[in-house]
């Protein structure tokens, strides 16, 4: 059955895709600090979450509003690159000399979203171990980049090609399982953990103008959870995944119910903050498994240092990048048109 537009394409503001995120980061602060070690997998079901709601966002951007390549990549500079650099920059001065410390060699591989790879083969850097997932993302987002760039200059079945190389990865990771690699190894690489990005992404693009059962959405949510809990990892990652992914692409016909709960405000307002809460859980989470602390002092403290760095710099970074390369894109304008 064909609807109307889903309203995030008419530029309408939609709370519970912010409480999807904001579920995200509490099933990545609750893994570290508790839960992981009663079921270990729990903070990584925080990190699927997020990639999932990163494709559905990602293709309506590339695919559907078509945004120009250049604007996209700046916004994304412009929301990721300021408080990752304070980050970075503030962890690796204050941790010198401990035993948490690391090189200038590590900051250079975060910065430049690279060191998934290198801990993959080499060694995890503790302070930066969690970034493997925001490495995926970039990765992730500059091959849908160029699909849609492709996409512009001849017609091909976008969201066919995405959802192929979404089960390609997925594919990936389990033969890699199967033939003995460990399965936290296998999923930081982007060939294995981009298939929540881009099944979400393709999956979208198919089922975005058709009306889902209510239930849909929140059965395939609950079936996810289910299938990450067992041992098998074809259900834990593949059903897993895929359920996340459709779940995620069918939410807007959902039961309002549903919707309502991921619009409450304390879910909101964690998906308000959720990068710079994923970005600064890392240090006090290992200084949690050091037992330097107790953990709710630890998970304060983490809280605190998020507010400060969405607040004084993610937010006005942001709202100041994003101003300057308006004003750039109005200049260019200008002068073109005098010419």
């Amino acid at each position: 059955m064909m609807q109307n537009q889903p309203r995030e394409e008419t530029g309408t503001h939609l709370a519970y895709l912010d409480g999807w995120r904001g579920i995200a980061v509490i099933f990545v602060i609750l893994g570290h600090f508790w839960l992981d070690d009663i079921k270990p997998g729990v903070s990584t079901f925080g990190v699927d979450l997020f990639f999932v709601l990163s494709g559905r966002l990602m293709s309506e951007i590339l695919f559907v509003k078509r945004a120009e390549l250049p604007t996209f990549f700046f916004r994304r500079f412009s929301r990721i690159y300021p408080a990752l650099l304070a980050f970075v920059v503030i962890t690796t001065l204050f941790f010198q000399g401990t035993e948490l410390s690391h090189g200038p060699v590590a900051a250079l591989l975060a910065l430049t979203f690279t060191i998934n790879y290198a801990m993959v083969y080499t060694h995890p850097v503790a302070l930066f171990d969690h970034l493997w997932s925001l490495c995926v993302e970039e990765h992730a987002y500059i091959l849908l980049a160029g699909i849609a760039f492709l996409s512009r200059r001849r017609l091909f079945p976008v969201g066919a090609v995405i959802i192929a190389l979404g089960l390609a990865a997925m594919l990936n990771g389990i033969v890699r399982t199967e033939l003995g690699a460990s399965v936290l190894y296998t999923h930081w690489r982007s060939d294995v953990s981009v298939a929540g990005i881009f099944l979400a992404g393709g999956l979208w693009l198919f089922l975005r103008r058709r009306r889902a059962p209510w239930w849909l959405s929140p059965a395939a949510l609950l079936v996810a959870v289910v299938a990450k809990g067992l041992p098998d990892h074809t259900l834990s990652f593949g059903l897993s995944t895929t359920m996340l992914a459709l779940s995620i692409t069918t939410i807007d016909h959902a039961t309002p119910v549903f919707r309502k709960i991921l619009s409450t405000r304390i879910l909101t307002y964690a998906g308000l903050w959720s990068y710079s809460l994923y970005l600064w859980q890392q240090p006090f989470y290992k200084l949690y498994r050091a037992e330097t602390a107790p953990t709710a002092l630890l998970i304060l403290a983490a809280l605190l240092a998020a507010l400060a760095s969405f607040y004084l710099v993610e937010k006005p970074a942001r709202r100041t990048l994003n101003r300057f390369f308006q004003n750039h894109l109005a200049k260019r304008v200008t002068r073109e048109r005098t010419v």
